[in-house]
């Protein structure tokens, strides 16, 4: 049994699902690295669970004690049910099977057994922590108050003084002598008796230039930014291949079942077919039971979070 679990543990470092035939898979679910808040982003975090549905022998654990063992096809599935059959003979004797960094079984019946999973991290994983970018806030100092000479003041006033009664002057010059320019006038009623385009022709012949200024409005448009945000989303598995031809034929038995949103996962050394997707667990495990009872050839169908 102990080989066993030593055999998954490994392969789990590569592969996504490692199925035990006659017990079930080992399915790891990773979810990607996200920031939490303004400025703390976490580290990418891995889930193992185990799903019973899946005991088909894919060939993936036979292949690795033929590999590591140098034994034979028949001899390595020989080694996997002993070991699965001890497994089983714990249960009903013990109540429970440590895995060791797996987890562990527990039966809650004479019939039924659950799993309890433990923190399961890949080695690429291994050593993140949570990293968090802290502002930089630039201080300046702040502006010293000189204090203005009294005389200083005194020559202020005077010269504020003095401009204001140059400027009354002025005006007061303006209003008894207006400037009268028969030109500038003429223009000004030519224009804004005209419509835009002759008025400007106008202009052109008599050699003038408008002003166009006051007629021009610029306008900018409003821009409304949305932001969207994908969660994960939730996958009804039929199958797991590596032949990219076999995954074809399963999608298309599953468009001519219906399933016409039915497609693949591309993963490492591995071709995931699945038939729906949801944004929720609870309603693809709700449809898992319901494409299980309708479609009794797909009974190995389980979901995978991504």
């Amino acid at each position: 049994m102990n080989q066993l679990i030593s055999h998954i543990e490994y392969l789990l470092h590569t592969h996504n699902c490692v199925i035990v035939p006659s017990l079930g898979g080992f399915v790891v679910n990773t979810a990607p690295a996200h920031r939490n808040g303004l400025s703390v982003f976490n580290p990418p975090e891995c889930e193992l669970v185990f799903n019973r549905e899946l005991s088909h022998n894919d060939g993936l654990l036979v292949e690795s004690y033929m590999r590591i063992d140098g034994i034979s096809f028949e001899n390595a599935t020989q080694k996997i049910n002993d070991s699965v059959r001890q497994i089983k003979n714990q249960l009903r004797s013990e109540k429970s099977v440590d895995l060791g960094d797996l987890g562990s079984f527990r039966m809650v019946d004479d019939q039924r057994f659950v799993y309890q999973s433990k923190n399961f991290v890949r080695p690429e994983h291994f050593g993140l922590s949570s990293a968090s970018l802290k502002p930089v806030i630039q201080l300046q100092p702040a502006a010293q108050l000189v204090e203005i000479p009294e005389s200083s003041k005194k020559s202020t006033v005077r010269k504020a003084a003095i401009g204001a009664a140059a400027a009354a002057v002025i005006a007061a010059i303006m209003l008894l002598f207006p400037i009268q320019d028969s030109t500038l006038r003429h223009q000004t009623a030519q224009f804004f008796s005209l419509g835009s385009v002759p008025s400007v022709a106008a202009g052109v012949v008599s050699g003038e230039t408008p002003d166009l200024s006051e007629n021009i409005t610029t306008t900018q448009p409003e821009v409304e930014a949305t932001l969207s945000s994908e969660g994960p989303k939730f996958y009804i598995v039929t199958g797991v291949y590596q032949v990219r031809n076999v995954a074809d034929d399963m999608i298309a038995l599953l468009h001519s079942e219906g399933f016409s949103a039915a497609s693949v996962i591309d993963r490492p050394n591995r071709i995931d077919v699945y038939a729906l997707s949801f944004s929720t667990r609870e309603e693809a495990e709700q449809n898992l039971k319901q494409l299980k009872k309708d479609f009794p050839n797909h009974r190995d169908a389980w979901v995978l979070k991504r």
